[in-house]
């Protein structure tokens, strides 16, 4: 697939591979923290004091 292009080339499409893999990673547990911090706040304003 990359043959023929520079070995620069090769290693900024592996680099932008494994961020996209990082990003597919950490997306879902983002969501999970930005839930959990929303319920968070929703109880600590539920509170008297």
């Amino acid at each position: 697939m990359l043959r023929g292009m520079s070995e620069n080339y090769k290693q900024y499409a592996q680099k932008q591979a494994e961020s996209r893999a990082a990003r597919l990673a950490s997306g879902p547990l983002r969501h999970q923290l930005d839930e959990l911090l929303q319920f968070v706040r929703k109880c600590e304003t539920a509170w008297p004091g």
